[in-house]
């Protein structure tokens, strides 16, 4: 409730900025009292007044989709659905010369309405930044760092979630579940003649998207995450984005590593809690072990070809815990695997954007439990996909279809299943 009050009451600050009237205008942004104007795929742009420079811009994302999915076990069952993938209305706005911004996206669609509420304050000439609230986590894998309406493929799942559908693939859907986590984020940024290093550091509550609701206090997550970029910086975000649709004009290239340790997790990747039960201290008290995640990515993009590699394990550490009350079966790695996601996973993804706005896309995922064993929760599968895509209009819309076929191995069963969407998606 209190972050919501400081969300709203500096949204009421940085529109009281200035009293200057807005105009429309048709081309670019101009330098004077107020102006307001459309980009196609971008949103509506407010500026007010040329003394602190107050900018807002309201972007809305509507995707609706259809997709066909058939899953081959003991027998095959085909499944049919048509839906709204994505509604979500986005605002940020800055003030006090690029001082102080703030950020909402709400989704009308999924299980959490508000996925980000923040607030930021530059310091430092602007080279770090201070930022409270509920955002997009840094210590995931490249691509859990980009805007969902810039997926590679297409299709439904669960708001600001990876553990549903094959929109964010094998690795993330294992290891990386809400993309959205609430706390404290400092980033920071310079340059080392025409290298771009971007380091960032968080302490977050460790229950994914639970910011704005009540909380046990169990335990923080610590992480942090390191960016090179040895060949400069690429256009806007684009070095978050599986595509190129921004068409590098040089070539650009990114590594990127990061960590986290969530402390007494509750949940089986850390981003829910209290989703475990049956795991005690040596006093018979329920209790939980620490989840570790290491992730290390790189990307590589010119002229609308792009390439991108990721890697992500997942372990746990915890001492005197077990999976009894009294003290007799000890809370070993291959028992936590019952309880937690354990093991590794690498996605590869490649794709090009053609002049005309066609683009052509592929990737593979591998998944490897820490224990292979029918009990893991993670178990040995293999992701391929691949699809086609139209963008329209500066990006503003964006026709896909893409199929993805996953298979999953265990000691007991081997199972199929081969999902299908076709999807539009309108950025306004």
């Amino acid at each position: 409730m209190m972050t919501r009050k400081v969300v709203f009451y500096c949204c009421v600050l940085l529109m009281s900025l200035t009293n200057a009237t807005a105009q429309t205008e048709k081309s670019k942004l101009m330098q004077t009292d107020s102006s307001l104007i459309y980009i196609n795929g971008e949103g509506t742009f407010l500026h007010l007044g040329k003394a602190e420079g107050t900018k807002m811009n309201l972007l809305t994302t509507v995707q609706s989709g259809f997709q066909f999915s058939q899953f081959d076990s003991v027998s095959k069952t085909n499944t049919n659905r048509l839906s709204l993938n994505m509604v979500r209305i986005a605002f940020t706005a800055s003030g006090f010369k690029d001082k102080m911004s703030m950020g909402i996206l709400t989704d009308l669609t999924g299980v959490s309405p508000i996925l980000e509420g923040w607030v930021g304050f530059s310091v430092y000439k602007k080279s770090a930044k201070i930022i409270l609230g509920q955002k997009q986590t840094n210590t995931n894998n490249r691509l859990a760092l980009a805007d969902e309406r810039y997926a590679q493929y297409m299709g439904q799942t669960l708001a600001g979630k990876s553990n549903d559908g094959v929109v964010y693939g094998g690795l993330m859907q294992n290891f990386v579940g809400a993309t959205r986590e609430g706390g404290l984020f400092i980033e920071s940024n310079f340059s080392v003649k025409k290298c771009r290093i971007y380091p960032s550091v968080s302490i977050t509550t460790g229950e994914g998207q639970n910011f704005f609701s009540s909380q046990p206090n169990l335990g923080f997550k610590y992480g942090g995450r390191l960016d090179i970029m040895p060949l400069g910086d690429f256009i806007k975000n684009n070095a978050f984005i599986a595509q190129d649709i921004y068409r590098e004009a040089k070539p650009k290239f990114a590594l990127g590593v990061a960590a986290s340790i969530n402390k007494k997790a509750s949940s089986v990747i850390g981003t829910d809690h209290q989703t475990i039960t049956g795991i005690y201290n040596k006093d018979g008290a329920e209790d939980y072990p620490d989840y570790r995640k290491l992730a290390a990515d790189f990307i590589f993009k010119y002229k609308g070809f792009a390439l991108v590699g990721e890697y992500m394990s997942g372990t746990v550490s915890g001492k005197e815990l077990y999976a009894t009350v009294v003290s007799y079966n000890k809370l070993t790695e291959e028992v936590a695997s019952q309880y937690y996601n354990l093991g590794k996973a690498f996605n590869l993804q490649t794709s090009y954007v053609f002049k005309n706005g066609w683009a052509i896309d592929g990737r593979y995922s591998a998944v490897t439990p820490e224990f292979d064993i029918a009990s893991s929760l993670v178990q040995q599968q293999t992701w391929i996909s691949g699809g086609v895509n139209k963008f329209i209009k500066n990006n503003a819309v964006k026709i896909g279809l893409n199929f993805t076929q996953i298979k999953t191995t265990s000691s007991i069963i081997t199972t199929t299943n081969k999902i299908g969407n076709l999807a539009i998606q309108i950025l306004m």
